[in-house]
């Protein structure tokens, strides 16, 4: 678990985290770091960023590689420890990429009203891939302009040289809401202007400072332990 406590975001939001858990991910990366270590990590560090509460900030997590996974709402947990315990155990699954199907179920299940989402609140969608979609790809675009529609504001990170930078930006609700990582070790570089833009939409008048650039996290176990769903 992170020890750091980087400054909070005190504002208002249900932001819905999607991670691309394809086999791309782990492909020369025999340890699968890329996931357990710098993906869990940065998706933690967001959370560290929010003040997670019922009347403040719900995070909810979803996957996506060949379908997309429902992970946990945004009402399931109600304080940071809670929601970074449930990240820090999620198993990658593998598979193509399907960001169609990512999209689609942020706007139909994770920011419905049914499962935490609230009304009159902003939302937030933050993806996170390093392919382009490979399944669905027609509909890709067409499920980000009905998210776009919804209300849902969508923010992207691409990660290394197989994605679809154009794509990528099409996606997000402002051309300037992708943001590019050259691969997974520097992943965490683009976290400072992600989060300063992703809270721009909340009730709040500061911005973050500069977050620390180490973390410390539980040892990494191999995908042959038994963490994770």
């Amino acid at each position: 678990m992170l020890t750091e406590d980087p400054k909070i975001c005190t504002g208002v939001a249900d932001i819905v985290l999607a991670l691309d858990e394809s086999t791309s991910i782990v492909v020369n990366n025999p340890s699968q770091s890329n996931w357990y270590i710098s993906m869990l990590d940065f998706a933690i560090k967001i959370v560290l960023a929010f003040s997670i509460s019922p009347d403040l900030t719900q995070i909810g997590v979803l996957t996506f590689s060949t379908d997309a996974r429902e992970r946990f709402y945004l009402n399931q947990y109600s304080n940071s420890s809670d929601v970074i315990a449930a990240i820090d155990q999620l198993k990658i699954t593998f598979g193509d990429t399907n960001i169609a199907d990512a999209l689609k179920m942020a706007r139909t299940q994770l920011f419905s009203g049914q499962y935490g989402a609230r009304p009159d609140v902003p939302k937030i969608l933050i993806l996170i891939t390093d392919g382009t979609a490979n399944i669905n790809e027609g509909r890709t675009i067409p499920e980000a302009n009905a998210a776009k529609a919804a209300g849902i504001q969508i923010f992207t990170v691409g990660i290394g040289t197989g994605i679809k930078e154009e794509q990528l930006r099409t996606i997000a609700t402002q051309r300037s809401y992708f943001y590019f990582a050259t691969n997974f070790t520097t992943l965490n570089d683009v976290l400072q202007r992600l989060l300063n833009n992703s809270c721009v939409f909340l009730d709040v008048t500061t911005r973050f400072p500069a977050l620390p650039t180490t973390t410390t996290r539980p040892q990494f176990v191999s995908s042959t332990s038994t963490r994770g769903q």
